[in-house]
């Protein structure tokens, strides 16, 4: 995750290469930034088939090779929408995530969260490592060979996940082992009720991840250079803390649950209802922060804004928590498809309507209520696993 997702931020680091090298605009660069998150959107739809949901060896590997291609190309390509297209590609890395989803869920049970936000932290494990070591190997190297440097990386690791990871640690999928009948039951993920509204309440946290992410060293480049690179690092510290941190509280909390999937989804969806409070808090203190033009306040708020990756370990325990076994890694790819839309609309939707950085601050608030909404409306939704009658964790 950490090495796929260096791309995430690469980019943006390496900006000042791009307008000298190939002349792209500031306005290209900013598409070619927030093109990525639409890639993660699609990774959703292109994994939600029966081929990637029972070959995840497959999966890991063609999403490594999607992030990895680009890094050859782009320094060789001469056109700024060859590269924007390139970046599309590269969010496609995103398919992989529902099956480490579903891996954990097999391997660990109260554990779920706290792993998750171990592995999800790798996202910006990366962000921070394209950062700081994609400048450093620039200068060193060259951009175009730091980045193919980056994609060599990413194919090596991906085939020691994959010669590493014992057949019985994987996920498998349930409409190819579990005959007709799992069939059936698996396509009805996409009739239940609870599957729409739980896909929803991570559409918020998504919006506001992955249009930070890539872009907010362009949202404060207003205040300077300085202080635009100080925010990419801090937002990627950020985020890395707070997924792990959340994670293990919310572990924590679920241990009083037993096992029972009804207790441990109310567990669950209430950290995560509260990331979302303190994330509301963050984007009121940023709005402020930016009104004023106090710098140290900017970088404080950034910080408690980050809260919100901590939903990702909530959002992705509830596949292995409350669906039935054979629908978990089906379920994964439906929540991921909802839920992700938002990576393909959030980044360009913001740059149209946030005309100052104040006003990215506003949305960010307005989408942390909605997000607070959506997850307490969902505590009262019957689970998938009641409604078939387990009573049973799917783990």
């Amino acid at each position: 995750m950490s090495v796929n997702f260096s791309a995430l931020t690469l980019f943006s680091t390496l900006s000042n290469y791009f307008r000298t090298s190939l002349g792209m605009t500031g306005n290209e660069l900013l598409w070619a930034a927030a093109v990525y998150s639409v890639g993660i959107f699609a990774a959703f739809f292109i994994g939600h088939s029966e081929f990637f949901e029972t070959h995840p060896r497959t999966t890991v590997l063609l999403a490594a090779v999607l992030a990895a291609i680009p890094q050859f190309l782009i320094p060789i390509v001469r056109s700024p929408y060859a590269v924007v297209g390139l970046r599309f590609l590269q969010g496609l890395v995103m398919m992989a995530v529902p099956i480490f989803s579903a891996q954990v869920g097999k391997l660990y049970a109260h554990a779920r969260p706290l792993a998750l936000g171990i592995i999800l932290s790798g996202i910006f494990i990366g962000g921070f490592i394209g950062a700081n070591l994609g400048g450093s190997l620039a200068v060193a190297y060259g951009w175009r060979a730091a980045y193919m440097i980056f994609g060599v990386s990413m194919i090596i690791v991906a085939l020691i996940w994959i010669g590493l990871t014992p057949k019985a640690a994987l996920p498998t999928g349930g409409a190819k082992h579990e005959g007709v009948k799992g069939k059936r039951e698996v396509k009805g993920v996409w009739r239940r009720k609870f599957t729409i509204i739980w896909g929803f309440t991570f559409f918020p946290s998504i919006w506001i991840i992955f249009t930070l992410a890539p872009l907010i060293s362009f949202i404060v480049r207003p205040f300077g250079k300085n202080v635009a690179a100080l925010s990419s690092e801090v937002l990627e510290a950020s985020y890395v803390l707070w997924s792990i941190v959340i994670g293990g509280i919310a572990y924590a909390v679920s241990r009083r649950g037993g096992g029972n999937p009804r207790q441990l989804f109310r567990a669950f969806a209430l950290v995560q209802a509260a990331c979302f409070i303190v994330t509301l808090v963050g984007a009121l203190s940023e709005y402020a922060a930016t009104v004023l033009s106090n710098v140290a306040f900017i970088i404080a708020s950034l910080f408690i804004i980050a809260v919100i990756q901590g939903t990702g370990p909530t959002f992705w325990s509830i596949p292995g928590t409350a669906y039935p076994r054979e629908e978990v890694t089906r379920a994964g790819y439906a929540l991921g498809l909802i839920s992700n839309s938002a990576a393909m609309i959030g980044p360009l939707t913001s740059l149209m309507i946030a005309s100052a950085p104040a006003d990215m601050w506003l949305l960010v608030s307005a989408l942390a209520v909605a997000g607070f909404i959506l997850t307490t409306v969902s505590l009262k939704l019957k689970l998938p696993v009641e409604e078939v009658g387990e009573g049973r964790s799917s783990s």
